[in-house]
């Protein structure tokens, strides 16, 4: 299915952005204060830009079939990581004030930063299209049962967070319609519909795209920066959570859908997907709805460390395949 060199070759070079990210934020070039900022322009700006510039890098020939079976693996992908992480807090007989917050940990992930700058160097511009469905399809699900998954752990959660139920479906109606979401369908029109795009467009598309993967993956680095790794790497629960919900479930997935997805590249970039850390949003997210929000941000950092072995992995099982 892929390149096992190429894909090495890849994530190590991900690996190297970070490393400078995270140098950048020793000396003080990237401060946590402008964190919010550069996380803005990437999910307003530079992402759209990417998905709107990948249209461009789909084979229509071959599109149909992949995008067909995007849409299928796209609204299926939010359940199964909830049942992985479901699993995952069974094995691990998690607290049960804790589980509402390792079963958003567990679909909250990042494929919106890390997760397309993967797609991008691991199956190049066109899996970042079929990335995108994927997306705006698990996020109806994500910011409804997802935010009640979050909330399901204990009582103190639901009293904390006394919000009306009209101020919530106007919190998680926000939370659906943002800018990639939207950029994603016009991108999905301009594809069905053949429409032509001036090419100074796609040019700038393309320009400003190009920076994403580098941005993103300097953040990550900044992340690791401001955490503390010492008292991070010592949650073992964690890092079973990793184990389990990151790589075993991505692999049983893969094992279980080979023989029945014709489409390699859907299922490569579904599987890539499925097996993308917990996203940086997570603590805050947990935090707005009354929860500890330090579980999620320690559980981003564990299982972003991680993925740059599981990644790997996954792309040499599949080699093998």
């Amino acid at each position: 299915m892929v390149d096992i060199a190429g894909v090495l070759g890849s994530m190590f070079s991900l690996i190297i952005v970070t490393i400078l990210g995270y140098i950048a934020a020793r000396v003080g070039y990237l401060t946590a204060d402008i964190r919010p900022k550069i996380s803005n322009l990437i999910f307003n700006i530079t992402l759209p830009c990417t998905v709107l510039a990948s249209v461009g890098e789909v084979d229509p020939s071959t599109g149909g079939d992949a995008i067909a079976w995007s849409i299928v693996l796209g609204a299926a992908i939010f359940f199964v990581m909830l049942a992985a992480a479901a699993v995952s807090v069974a094995v691990l007989r998690v607290p049960v004030e804790q589980r509402g917050l390792y079963l958003f940990q567990g679909v909250l992930t990042n494929t919106g930063f890390i997760g397309f700058a993967v797609l991008d160097s691991v199956f190049g511009g066109a899996s970042v299209f079929l990335g995108s469905i994927f997306i705006a399809i698990s996020n109806v699900f994500l910011y409804s049962l997802g935010i009640a998954a979050l909330t399901s752990g204990g009582a103190s959660g639901a009293e904390a967070h006394r919000a009306s139920l009209a101020e919530t479906a106007r919190t998680v109606l926000r939370n659906m319609l943002n800018v990639p979401l939207v950029v994603s369908l016009i991108a999905m029109v301009v594809f069905f519909a053949n429409i032509p795009v001036p090419a100074p467009i796609m040019q700038a598309a393309d320009m400003t795209g190009g920076i994403t993967a580098p941005l993103a993956m300097m953040l990550v680095g900044l992340s690791i920066a401001d955490a503390d790794l010492k008292s991070v790497l010592a949650e073992w629960r964690l890092w079973g959570f990793t184990l389990i919900r990151f790589l075993i479930a991505p692999l049983v997935a893969f094992l279980a859908l080979a023989p029945i997805v014709p489409s390699e590249l859907a299922l490569g970039v579904f599987i890539v997907l499925l097996a993308m850390p917990t996203g940086s949003m997570a603590g805050p997210i947990a935090a707005t709805y009354g929860q500890d929000g330090d579980i999620p941000a320690r559980g981003t950092i564990v299982s972003t460390l991680a993925s740059f072995a599981i990644v790997p992995i996954l792309m040499l099982v599949m080699t093998m395949a």
